[in-house]
This record gives structure tokens, C-alpha cells and sequence, in this order.
């Protein structure tokens, strides 16, 4: 079966993923002639997306159409799925807001900048309620957890949030030396907080194998990778098992690098825990994070320019890791499969949450819609030391943009650890708010 949808992205510019999401549509026959919208602010480089877009269609005979347009409004008309991937004001405006909160003593920054993409999100979920009402929203730009909160509570169309982080526990399996295709894991909880809570291999509880290796081999394997782990590896970090030995789960994903705000002090703290590099996270790690985002975007700019190479020499003509495609054409072409999703917790799917708080299970999506598949209730320990205080610190983000009160964002900001006094933490929001580049969510604000 074949089913021609409109897929609007919003953020179009950003090279690497608009580009993987047209060469997983040039490899799904079920939605070859399907119409992709491209919008951005930034012209050129959505321009330089189009024409690989043009290319990469043509080479794989997909029958894609495609639009550019700088107006929202316009991409979103009779869209059949959204897909936002925008970052407000893009690395440079979160370097800078980086930069402001360290010049207030908070270390590595404060996640301001999650407050002005959540508030996108909700300008972009408003448009989508009233233009195209029916359309699926994708939100894969971060903060999913609180903007897909936000965004269910205040329009309640169709929110879908989707990560590629649950595939790390890929990652513990490899290290443990096991077969993957023998390997099942769960792996529910919010948004870049997600827990192993079960672990099989071969259909047998793998636990006591990774209880093995830590015993036996974990030591020799840090003094092994230490100097040599790069700066995206979190996974199998002496931070990551600390984790795990004190909530009692394994942290999956990007969970290692958010969990515990003492293993990143300083950066010799976060050398100790994640190798020589500090992590994704610390001053080394997000740099050369910044400059491979940069040598992405040269690539794609290349890909599309260099009418001397195929752009399948850049983006090979086969389905990638991330579910989008995969999802859209299960639920308009009935094909039935199991994914991990960050969906509102009906049912609940994970007990001790309100029903509309959105958490990341696994569902199964079909043209029936997404069914979440409810898990076992969490340990109290965990739930105690982990997932309440996580839940608390998104509510308050939440819940400040819902009601504009500044003093939501104040309490934010004064349970960080780094906070040592209240004139501290007023002396950043004064100064963040007044930023003229922080129009969006100041109007919130009443400033």
C-alpha cells in the first residue's frame, strides 16, 4: 500500500536531520509521493537542504515533492505530520546563555535556554491546532520531556516525542560481549531519564551478567578506554555504573549524563567519572561536539552542491536508526510495530504520574493510532530518589510557561545545587529576562 502524506519540518535548516528524514522517505515505497515542506529563518541553508532534498529524490526515484517557505503558517497548512526539530536562536544564543549563567557561578550553565524552545514548542503546537488540527506533531528537538508536557496540556492535538537514546542499552549488551539479536531490553521513564528495568538475554534475566563484568572486568576496561573514550560515550562510564549500583536500574542512554549533579562539579570531577574528555557535557566534550555538528553541515552543504557525486555517496539509500519515517508510515499504512515513544501516560503507563504528564515507553503504532504498553510499577526507591525529583524539576518548567509566573522560574533555579543564595539566582533571571534575544519567553513573563 502507498499513502502520499504533507510532512511540514520546521527547523528545515538543520542540515543532518531534514536530509536523513528525505532519505528515509526515498526508502519507504509506502510514502513515495509524498509532499515535504520545508521552513526555516534561515534561507540559505534551508535552500542547500532542498536542493540535496531534489537530488536524493531523483537518484532514488521516490516521487517526493518539495516547498520552501520562511512562514510557518504556510508549511503547516493541510499538514498530515509536523515535524519540529528547530533550536531558538541555534547554538550560538545557548553558548551565550551558557556563558550568562556561569557569569552568576552556575557551572557548565543553568538550562535557561530549555525555557525559550519549550515556549516555540507551544507557539508552533498552537499554529498546528489551528491550521491543521488533525497532524500528527513530532516533536524531536530537546526539551521533549517538558515541551511535550506542555504542549499536551495546552492544545491537546496529537503530541508525539521520539529519541534515539533507548538504543544505548545496544551499547552494555556489546561491552557485556553479547550476541545483539539475542538481547531485549525496557527501558521507561521520561525523556533522557530512562531505566533498564529489564534486561534479557536469550530470554534469560541478563543482570547477573553485567553484575559479572562490573565485578570482574569494569576496572581494566576504564583503565583501558579512559584516554581513548570519545566525547559522546556515556554509556558504560564509571558514572553510568555508579548509577546504576545506587538507583538499582542501569541508566540507558543520555540518563548517565543528567542523573546526579555531583558527578559534574568541575571538570575534574567529570574527568573522574566519564574519562579524560569529561563527558558530552563538560567544556572539552560539548566543544567538540559543536565542531562535528559543524562538519556535518559542511557535508550536506557539499553533498548538495558537488553535482560530480551522488548524494547517496553521503546519505546511503537505506532506512536509518531513527523511527519518524517508520512511525508515520505505520500509522497511515497499517504496518504494525513496536517503538519507543514519549506519549502522554494514559492508563497510566507508569504508575505514580498524572495522566497527563508524557513519558517514554513503548508503544505500538498501527493506523489504530499509538498504544503505549504499560510497565510493571517502579521500585519506591527509585521512584523516591529519581523519577519524583525529575517529575518535580519539569513541573515547575511547565507549569511557569503555562502561567507566566516569574516566581516558578525563580524556584527553578534556587533547587539547582549550584544556587547558593536567593539574590544569586533573582541576579541571573533579571539579567536573562532583560536580554533582547529573550523576547519570546520575557512576553511570557510580563517583562
Amino acid at each position: 500500500m502507498k499513502t502520499a502524506v504533507k510532512i511540514a519540518i520546521i527547523g528545515a535548516g538543520s542540515a543532518t536531520f531534514a536530509a536523513g528524514i528525505v532519505r528515509d522517505l526515498c526508502v519507504t515505497p509506502g510514502l513515495h509521493g509524498s509532499h515535504v515542506a520545508l521552513m526555516d529563518i534561515d534561507a540559505r541553508r534551508m535552500g542547500n537542504v532542498a536542493q540535496m532534498a531534489e537530488r536524493l529524490n531523483a537518484q532514488l526515484g521516490a516521487g517526493l515533492s518539495f516547498s520552501q517557505t520562511l512562514d510557518r503558517a504556510e508549511a503547516l497548512r493541510g499538514a498530515d505530520f509536523v515535524l519540529n526539530t528547530a533550536q531558538v536562536g541555534g547554538h550560538d544564543w545557548t553558548e551565550a546563555q551558557r556563558s550568562l549563567a556561569e557569569k552568576h557561578g552556575y557551572y557548565r550553565g543553568a538550562r535557561l535556554h530549555d525555557y525559550g524552545q519549550a515556549a516555540f514548542f507551544l507557539e508552533v503546537a498552537r499554529d498546528v491546532a489551528r491550521l491543521c488540527p488533525n497532524a500528527w506533531l513530532i516533536q524531536s528537538a530537546n526539551p521533549v520531556f517538558e515541551g511535550c508536557t506542555l504542549m499536551h496540556r495546552e492544545t491537546g492535538i496529537k503530541v508525539l516525542g521520539l529519541c534515539h537514546g533507548h538504543y544505548a542499552y545496544e551499547e552494555v549488551a556489546q561491552v557485556l560481549g553479547l550476541e545483539k539479536d539475542k538481547v531485549s531490553a525496557q527501558v521507561p521513564g521520561f525523556n533522557h531519564w530512562i531505566w533498564m528495568t529489564d534486561f534479557r538475554y536469550e530470554g534469560r534475566d541478563a543482570y547477573p551478567l553485567l553484575d559479572e563484568w562490573i565485578a570482574t572486568k569494569a576496572e581494566a576496561y576504564w583503565a583501558e578506554t579512559d584516554n581513548t573514550r570519545t566525547w559522546s560515550q556515556n554509556q558504560m562510564t564509571r558514572a553510568a555504573i555508579h548509577q546504576y549500583q545506587i538507583y538499582g536500574y542501569m541508566p540507558i542512554g543520555d540518563t548517565p549524563r543528567m542523573v546526579g549533579w555531583w558527578y559534574h562539579t568541575d571538570l575534574a570531577t567529570k574527568q573522574r567519572w566519564y574519562g579524560h574528555l569529561g563527558g558530552f557535557d563538560s567544556e572539552i566534550g560539548w566543544g567538540i561536539y559543536l565542531q562535528e555538528i559543524g562538519r556535518r553541515v559542511e557535508r550536506v552543504e557539499q553533498a548538495a552542491l558537488d553535482l560530480s557525486r551522488p548524494v547517496t555517496d553521503t546519505f546511503r539509500a537505506v532506512q536509518s536508526r531513527e523511527q519518524i519515517v517508520p512511525i508515520i508510515n505505520a500509522l497511515v499504512n497499517d504496518v504494525p510495530g513496536l517503538y519507543q515513544v514519549n506519549i502522554p501516560n494514559r492508563g497510566p503507563l507508569i504508575q505514580g504520574f498524572p495522566e497527563d504528564l508524557v513519558v517514554e515507553v513503548q508503544a505500538v503504532v498501527s493506523s489504530a493510532g499509538i498504544r503505549g504498553i504499560a510497565v510493571p510499577p517502579l521500585p519506591r526507591s527509585l521512584m523516591a530518589s529519581a523519577m519524583i525529583p525529575r517529575w518535580h524539576r519539569a513541573e515547575l518548567e511547565v507549569e511557569a510557561l503555562r502561567s507566566g509566573d516569574r516566581h516558578l522560574l525563580l524556584h527553578a533555579l534556587l533547587a539547582d545545587p549550584r544556587t547558593r543564595s536567593l539574590e544569586q539566582a533573582e541576579g541571573l533571571l533579571d539579567e536573562w529576562l532583560a536580554d533582547p534575544r529573550n523576547e519570546r519567553v520575557a512576553r511570557l513573563f510580563g517583562v
